[in-house]
Order: C-alpha cells, then structure tokens, then sequence
C-alpha cells in the first residue's frame, strides 16, 4: 500500500497535535508553580523590623566582622534554626494576643 505525500503530511499532523494534547494534560495550570504574593505586613516585618532587630543585636553582641561571618555561615548551614526562632516568636505573640486582648503598636523608627 503507497501513501501518497498529502497522506503522510495529515498524518503527522494529527500525530503531532495528538502529542501535544497529551503533553498539555500531563502539565500543571499556568500559574501554579508561582509562589502566592507576600502580604504587606509579612514585606514590612520581614524587610523593616526583622532586619533591625538582627542588626541591633549584632550590635549589642559587639560582634566584629568576623563574628557576623560566623553567624552567615551558621544560617546557612541550619536556616531550620532561623525559621524556628521566627514561628517561636509569632506563636509567643499571639499568645500574648490572647491574655492582652489588641495589639498596641509601638511607633518604632527602623535605623534612626
């Protein structure tokens, strides 16, 4: 039995939008290996008060270079260590939240 050119063409074509299709269904949705946004707050915690409050205790370590170094290199090597203290102390405020009732914000200048 011969194929004519025009056959082998269709052919392929529908071979290779069957595998197209196949492949689509096997992919996630557009979008869903996209992390979900930062709220605001966790940005403001997160870039402002975490940042100084790690810088205002570097200070009052007196740690030198070096000192700091060591800390880098300890965050690297356990950030289990760094995520932990950060749930400890949201879980140790909202504990707070619930024998105090409403937050009250303290007006804070970050790096004065």
């Amino acid at each position: 039995m011969k194929i004519t050119k025009r056959q082998l063409r269709r052919i392929i074509k529908e071979e290779r939008a069957k595998l197209l299709r196949e492949s689509m269904e096997e992919l996630p949705p557009p979008g869903a290996d996209r992390k979900k946004p930062a709220s605001t707050d966790m940005t403001i915690l997160l870039d402002d008060h975490i940042q100084f409050a790690v810088y205002e205790g570097l200070e009052e370590l007196g740690l030198d270079e070096n000192g700091a170094n060591e800390v880098i290199r300890g965050l690297y090597n356990r950030p289990d260590l760094l995520k932990d203290a950060i749930v400890t102390a949201l879980n140790d405020y909202k504990r707070k939240l619930k024998m105090s009732g409403k937050p009250r914000p303290r007006n804070v200048d970050v790096f004065k």
